[in-house]
């Protein structure tokens, strides 16, 4: 068994998989509530490694050494490469992609084996192209949803955020801002999906994931499926590569 855990900007995920690559149990926690990982941790005692990705920043990868270290728990930090598990690395510097990105390609590929736009939305939204070669192509990187609508409180005078809910055609403030925000989201996911659908010849499929997920999905003017623990999947298929 292996423990794999995705640091992201708010939160930290963790899952234990068996050498199948079943989910056995999982959980996660906000990153300024790491330490409550401790008693968690116990329960990884019959794992042989920690397969990490972090893009939370180095207190956070000190943390987690930490809770591997007090568990005698070897743990592997992942870092984008120009290839892995069949999928290659379009960026001219493959090592600052982000490795919860590569991870959820690498996840994409292995589950859909054709081309399909990843999107992940938590604190920002990633949209990642993946071709029929398993190529990734490149992607966007966009605020989220609180940190759209948190930049327009911060930089407007007469602007407050409020409860709102997604509308076409909003009349009122609060309903403006948050489907202003999940429709900005959507029309990224959409302009890649056009952009693959030309280079392809043929529609890809498009898969969320992250926190925020269902929301955009219902925001998207077309169909598009929601995979769970992407990135932790990925974590496991490229661990399998080190062994």
């Amino acid at each position: 068994m292996i423990v794999a855990i995705d640091s992201g900007n708010t939160r930290t995920k963790w899952g234990v998989f068996d050498a199948s690559g079943t989910l056995l149990s999982q959980g996660d926690v906000e990153n300024d509530r790491l330490d409550s990982l401790l008693p968690v941790a116990q329960g990884w005692a019959g794992c042989r490694r920690a397969v990490v990705s972090n893009v939370a920043g180095a207190a956070i990868a000190g943390q987690l050494q930490s809770i591997c270290a007090n568990q005698q728990l070897p743990l592997l930090t992942v870092t984008s490469t120009a290839s892995a598990c069949g999928v290659t690395n379009a960026y001219a510097r493959p090592g600052q992609l982000g490795s919860d990105r590569w991870a959820a390609l690498v996840a994409a590929w292995h589950r859909y084996g054709g081309p399909c736009v990843v999107a992940t939305a938590g604190t920002a939204l990633t949209v990642d192209a993946l071709s029929s070669r398993g190529e990734f192509l490149g992607g966007l990187i966009v605020p989220g949803w609180r940190m759209m609508q948190a930049a327009l409180a911060s930089g407007t005078a007469g602007l407050a955020v409020t409860e709102g809910h997604l509308q076409h055609f909003p009349v009122n403030t609060g309903d403006a801002i948050c489907s202003g925000a999940w429709l900005a989201m959507a029309g990224a996911v959409e302009m890649m999906r056009d952009s693959l659908q030309a280079k392809e010849g043929f529609a890809p499929r498009c898969v969320l994931s992250g926190g925020d997920a269902s929301g955009l999905q219902a925001a998207l003017s077309s169909s598009a499926e929601i995979a769970d623990n992407l990135v932790l999947h990925g974590l496991w298929l490229i661990e399998r590569e080190y062994e």
